[in-house]
């Protein structure tokens, strides 16, 4: 059987659709209340490139009061 649609295709009408978005590994060096630190990670979808540091800020912050 031949393939049916490209990944090419399917980026072109995700794009169309408003679905494509961009998914950024986030890692976070947390510094632990023994002194040592931690390094947490998150995958994190982002859909606006200009509310990408926002999101990015608020997820260290969350990263941050979760390692105390």
């Amino acid at each position: 059987m031949a393939k049916q649609q490209s990944f090419e295709e399917k980026a072109k009408k995700a794009a169309k659709a408003g679905m494509l978005e961009k998914t950024i590994k986030f890692v976070a060096a947390v510094k632990t209340d023994k002194g040592s630190y931690r390094f947490n990670q998150k995958f994190v979808k982002v859909k606006d490139d200009k509310s990408e540091e926002a999101i990015l800020e608020a997820e260290f912050k969350k990263m941050q009061s979760g390692a105390h």
